[in-house]
């Protein structure tokens, strides 16, 4: 896993899929991407995470983020996963119509245990994973974002109460936090200054780029503008609009400001995606 990852920021992969025992990670930290998916297959381990201790055995799912804490302490000889590893960008993308309270709920429970019926879904839905990932035409990424999104929209749909019931105990600086996430889905078209939404909260600019450090390990002017790609991305890809209509949606002064300030986030000028992505 650890070859995987060096790998996976050399060749700028956005998912890798494989499988280990984690033989060569006992005792140390696991090396995490972005957003990290483990579906265990057979035997058992004691991982540390988050300085929690937590048995993980066959049927369960971990997920962690590149903040996380993770070390295998002990595993049986049998114990088998599969690791999907999720770079920043698609994660991004794959988190974008997610119910926010989710974040919080995986950051509290990172193991779930998945019962004999959802296995079967799981191992199913795995199976597609490895197949679409091995298919390279221009819809790949496309057809992985919105696999993985329901994933994570499948663990949303079977867990409301404990949901609800995590959305309850959010601190200030959670609740402050998970509010700015939705005022950046409703406004993001139109707002993209850091001082607008700390006034909508009515805290300092300051303040809001403490507490999203803290609770989301990102300042909030590059969560400010990993929206506004992630809108202008959904129009490129699922409207015909043209780039002129793009720019007066997204309250751009002009096209080609839009297409640089596109390209300076992306590395693609607005035709290449829309040309990648088939449209």
């Amino acid at each position: 896993m650890r070859a995987t990852l060096q790998q996976m920021s050399q060749d700028h992969t956005a998912i890798v899929l494989g499988q280990s025992d984690f033989q060569e990670s006992l005792g140390y930290p696991l090396p995490l991407s972005y957003l990290v998916i483990l579906i265990c297959h057979q035997g058992s381990a004691l991982i540390n995470i988050n300085m929690q201790t937590y048995t993980v055995k066959a049927h369960d799912v971990v997920v962690l983020s590149d903040d996380s804490f993770a070390l295998v302490l002990k595993k049986s000889r049998q114990f088998k996963v599969t690791y999907c590893l999720i770079d920043r960008s698609l994660a991004a993308d794959i988190a974008f119509q997610l119910p926010h309270q989710l974040f919080a709920f995986l950051r509290d429970v990172p193991r779930l245990r998945i019962d004999q019926d959802h296995y079967v879904w799981l191992d199913l839905w795995l199976q597609q994973c490895n197949l679409i990932d091995q298919e390279a035409h221009a819809y790949r990424m496309l057809m992985l974002k919105n696999h993985l999104q329901n994933f994570f929209l499948q663990i949303t749909a079977h867990m409301p109460t404990a949901l609800q019931r995590k959305a309850q105990q959010f601190s200030r600086q959670e609740q402050l936090c998970w509010r700015f996430w939705k005022l950046l889905q409703q406004q993001s078209k139109q707002q993209r200054s850091v001082s607008y939404y700390a006034e909508q909260l009515a805290i300092t600019p300051f303040y809001l780029s403490q507490i999203c450090k803290t609770i989301f390990n990102d300042s909030p002017k590059d969560l400010i503008y990993r929206q506004v790609i992630l809108e202008i991305k959904a129009l490129l890809s699922t409207t015909e609009q043209s780039i002129e209509s793009i720019a007066d949606q997204m309250n751009f002064v002009d096209p080609s400001y839009l297409n640089r300030f596109f390209k300076r986030q992306t590395g693609l000028s607005l035709s290449q995606y829309r040309k990648q992505c088939g449209s």
